[in-house]
């Protein structure tokens, strides 16, 4: 016989009532007995059963013979097992007991955690189970898994489809700079982006700098050596607000326009010159608008006479001035728009797209100067190729003048002609 336990079952009227039995509960010395769980626990009833953290089976469990008036909820007698089908308890197995079944059940920890090696589905975590488990940001994607769609949950970048995870959501970023302003080590190369969000026009491929001048740079437009007559006088309103584009990320050394010339908001402007590897950053052009429509608003041609030097200032790269003496000279590093031919032997004819000289340029343009030096003589020889068919010019409107912005007063347009060796890339941000 085992020691006996004192348990105090004491009412209010009198704290001395006691009620002594075994840890098997089968002496009771005083009114109330009850049977106990091993630690001298018990209802007081006289037929309670074992508490929740160490439950014993119903009477006859185990017979082999089902008494549901007993709790039983099975019995199969010798082949009851915790492993099986009815376990020891006379209880149906089910996920969620803590008992492993054999045959049905991989685990069981007896938890909703489905971050764990056992999830509620009494099965390790896997890409498709139907509900976010193990490493998952959402439902079977996301870590270990596939990448999850637009409008999924993430953790990062990687997560998603879209490589935008923003605010722990998959979606396409607004912008490369929205991209490299999340971080996460993203390279230069193609990405998906949606400038005017979910509820606007469709997403679509755009080539990201981001490395170059604090990254974040969405590629625009490029001005090449091709051998294609693209950027012409003709097809002027394609550097403005006509949506043509041109060309495909697969070449990106020959001429292209993407839509985000036209589409997407910009401030800053970034030139990078091949093969020179020469670059230009400027600040603070934008105006809340696209590319397009900002240099459509700009009269042509600007013949102010107080221009040069008076452009959007460089604010950092590793373009120069030339020397006067040069000739072709680049005379400042500003970065101007629309402007007409100053040379000041007939600057009277600048506003005067037909007389005999104006060599005027339309889109972003630099302050060369040719024969007649600084400033702006023959600027169409400094623009990204639309020169003005000057009276004196013969068939130059339908020309692309291959001069590489700043690249023809330099003199660094050393590439292969005609065989896309120089090109110049334009880039927003």
């Amino acid at each position: 016989m085992s020691a006996p336990l004192i348990l105090c079952a004491c009412s209010a009227n009198n704290p001395m009532d006691k009620v002594t039995g075994t840890a098997n509960g089968s002496e009771t010395n005083g009114e109330t007995t009850g049977k106990t769980d091993g630690n001298g626990t018990g209802d007081g009833t006289g037929d309670s059963t074992a508490s929740d953290g160490d439950e014993s089976p119903p009477d006859n469990c185990g017979d082999g013979v089902f008494d549901e008036d007993a709790g039983e909820e099975c019995d199969l007698g010798a082949s009851n097992s915790d492993n099986g089908s009815c376990t020891s308890m006379c209880k149906l197995a089910t996920c969620g007991d803590g008992l492993i079944h054999i045959g049905e059940e991989e685990c069981d920890d007896a938890n909703d955690d489905q971050s764990d090696e056992c999830t509620s589905l009494c099965k390790g975590p896997s890409c498709d189970d139907g509900i976010v488990s193990g490493v998952e940001s959402d439902v079977d994607c996301g870590p270990g898994c596939e990448p999850c769609q637009l409008g999924q949950s993430c953790l990062s970048n990687n997560d998603c489809e879209t490589a935008g995870c923003i605010d722990e959501t998959c979606r396409y970023a607004y912008s490369c700079a929205e991209l490299h302003s999340i971080g996460q080590g993203l390279g230069d190369g193609r990405y998906w982006i949606d400038p005017d969000g979910p509820q606007g026009s469709s997403a679509f491929e755009v080539h990201c700098e981001m490395d170059l001048a604090g990254g974040g740079w969405t590629l625009v437009l490029i001005s090449s050596d091709d051998g294609q007559d693209t950027w012409t006088w003709d097809n002027r309103a394609w550097l403005g607000a006509d949506v043509t584009i041109v060309g495909t990320l697969d070449e990106i050394d020959h001429d292209f326009k993407s839509r985000a010339y036209n589409e997407l908001p910009f401030a800053d402007l970034l030139f990078t010159h091949a093969p020179s590897t020469i670059w230009a950053q400027y600040d603070d052009v934008g105006d809340g608008g696209d590319l397009g429509n900002f240099v459509a608003a700009i009269d042509v041609p600007d013949c102010n006479p107080d221009l040069g030097g008076n452009g959007f200032k460089m604010t950092d790269g590793t373009l120069m001035s030339s020397e006067f003496e040069q000739n072709p000279m680049l005379c400042d590093t500003d970065l101007y728009f629309n402007v007409g031919d100053h040379e000041w032997e007939y600057f009277d004819g600048c506003p005067d797209l037909g007389s005999s000289y104006n060599n005027a340029a339309y889109g972003p343009v630099w302050n060369a100067g040719r024969n007649h030096g600084c400033d702006f003589d023959d600027p169409g020889y400094a623009t990204l190729g639309p020169m003005n068919p000057c009276g004196e010019c013969g068939d130059a409107a339908a020309i692309e003048y291959t001069v590489m912005g700043f690249g023809e007063p330099l003199a660094i347009n050393t590439g292969a002609a005609g065989a896309a060796g120089n090109f110049m890339r334009v880039y927003v941000r």
